[in-house]
């Protein structure tokens, strides 16, 4: 005979129960797991798959894991902006190669995992100048006329650029001018037989796209005198907005 303090208290008890559990099982499935936990020194091993961090709004912040890369997948890490900002990469980490990437897709800082050191972008150029005016470049056409010349890659979207001019000879005046592939940036110069600075900028580059070659040069005229008009660039650099 089964004890009296083992039989179930009524014919529907067992209905009762197993709707019961039903109603917990909706209710931890529907719930939000795991909305607040401490992981102690045993720390959680994921083996083969990926940690995906979300927003409220279901765009991904972070990738952690065996990540989309290319067309494959690969050991790695991804930070992504959020919709606010803007979709896209913000920084990734893959075979050991950290970058940090701009909007539109193109990568402004990495380390140089060739060579074991340093950083492969952004390069950063060493400008040196002659300080004897007399050797400076100079002309004494009377239309502008290139003085020196240089090739920028675009990395960043403004120009600083400081002149030194002159003219060499007393009486003689005339004027300079910074260019980018036929577009002047900034002042035209006059210059005097005196030596002078000027900087220009920070100022924008001309639109165009990312990587792509431009043209600079300084270019100056003679406006009177017989002697030449005369100019260097002793330092320039291209930097954030």
């Amino acid at each position: 005979m089964i004890p009296s303090d083992q039989i179930p208290p009524g014919q529907d008890w067992l209905v009762r129960r197993i709707t019961d559990l039903e109603r917990q099982v909706r209710e931890l499935l529907a719930g939000r797991r795991l909305a607040s936990a401490s992981i102690g020194a045993g720390g959680i091993t994921v083996k083969g798959g990926e940690v995906i961090v979300e927003a409220p709004d279901g765009s991904i912040i972070v990738r952690l894991g065996r990540v989309p890369f290319d067309t494959d997948t690969k050991p790695g890490l991804v930070a992504y902006r959020s919709s606010a900002e803007g979709s896209g990469v913000a920084m990734s980490l893959f075979d050991g190669i950290w970058a940090v990437w701009d909007r539109q897709g193109h990568i402004v800082l990495s380390t140089d995992e060739v060579s074991g050191q340093g950083i492969a972008r952004p390069w950063l150029p060493v400008t040196w100048a002659g300080s004897d005016y007399t050797q400076w470049p100079g002309t004494t056409e009377s239309s502008f006329s290139p003085l020196v010349e240089t090739a920028v890659p675009r990395q960043q979207p403004r120009l600083f650029v400081r002149l030194r001019h002159t003219t060499d000879a007393s009486g003689t005046t005339g004027e300079v001018r910074l260019m980018c592939d036929g577009t002047q940036l900034g002042p035209t110069i006059a210059v005097g037989f005196s030596v002078g600075f000027t900087d220009i900028g920070p100022l924008p580059l001309p639109a165009g796209d990312f990587g792509e070659i431009l043209g600079m040069s300084v270019a100056g005229r003679r406006t009177a005198g017989t002697g030449a008009v005369r100019a260097m660039v002793t330092a320039s650099w291209t930097q954030q907005s």
